[in-house]
């Protein structure tokens, strides 16, 4: 197993929000994006990050700036922080590159209704993604992000019948039997058989304050049947039906005490090319691990920390 650290507490080096946004000259661009933000006395813009509404008003911008692209969330729905998705993409890009390969094809298991990493990889990549995700709004509003982006060529949005499986449904309908390089995934973090599922402290306090943003998500995105660490075993059960349908698995992680969980799981089934990392972005910190049954090399020469 390889482990990647370097610097901490910093986003990958070619993160483009790496250095913070002007919102000042944005909100003065970005006309929605400045209804929602707060003007200071020094005339300099400000960001309410426990509200919503400004979240994804937020996105939306960043996305439209620096991607030129143009997404929609359902009502009540994840809203994806940015920084933390460029640094999972960058993060597939640096295992990716030394196989230098011409047409990069992607699984996003649970798009959500803004099917993020799925526009993201294309239009920034020109990744073929399949996204796959079960919740019928979020698929519409996948669906519409796709189209409304003239990126139909690029991404399809699969409605999974089956909530209980990762790649079954797809591949046992899919007749060409292709085969993809990777697969990514932000599972629901939360165990929904828990009495209070969301009200448990995962990080300490006194090592890093608590994140700024608010929470946002249905339940049905956040929270699954023993939590993220069932959800990634699900997919590495799975994994092992599919050795060769998919070059390099990978799932983030919201709890860094479930890394070596899933490890140790990794490890009890033998499957031993396996490498982690860290998401850094602002106050909240996020883990990896990826795996392959295959001669991937699993050691990015550029981190996410």
């Amino acid at each position: 197993m390889v482990s990647n650290k370097k610097s901490k507490y910093a986003m990958h080096p070619r993160n483009i929000l790496r250095v913070p946004p002007d919102y000042t000259k944005l909100a003065i661009k970005h006309k929605d994006f400045r209804q929602v933000c707060e003007l200071e006395l020094t005339g300099k813009v400000s960001i309410n990050f426990r509200n919503e509404k400004t979240l994804r008003e937020l996105t939306k911008m960043l996305l439209k700036e620096y991607f030129e692209l143009k997404v929609d969330f359902a009502p009540g729905s994840l809203v994806p922080t940015l920084a933390l998705r460029l640094n999972y993409i960058l993060w597939l890009e640096d295992m990716l590159e030394p196989l230098n390969l011409e047409n990069v094809r992607g699984i996003d298991i649970g798009c959500g209704s803004s099917c993020i990493y799925s526009l993201l990889g294309a239009k920034k990549n020109g990744w073929n993604m399949l996204a796959l995700e079960s919740k019928q709004q979020n698929i519409v509003y996948a669906r519409q992000n796709v189209k409304r982006n003239n990126l139909e060529d690029r991404i399809e949005v699969y409605g999974q019948p089956d909530k209980s499986s990762i790649f079954k449904s797809y591949f046992e309908s899919e007749k060409l039997e292709k085969e993809f390089h990777f697969c990514l995934c932000n599972p629901p973090f939360f165990d929904s058989n828990s009495p209070n599922p969301f009200g448990g402290n995962t990080r300490n306090p006194q090592r890093r304050p608590a994140p700024n943003n608010v929470r946002t998500g249905s339940a049905e995105e956040l929270t699954c049947e023993g939590g993220e660490v069932q959800f990634v075993q699900r997919i590495i059960e799975e994994s092992r039906l599919n050795q060769q349908r998919v070059l390099i698995f990978t799932s983030m992680l919201g709890v860094k005490a479930n890394v070596p969980k899933i490890l140790d799981y990794l490890k009890e089934r033998q499957i031993n090319n396996v490498t982690t990392t860290e998401f850094h972005q602002g106050h909240t910190t996020r883990w990896a691990v990826a795996w392959s049954y295959q001669k991937a090399p699993l050691s990015p020469g550029s981190e996410c920390n």
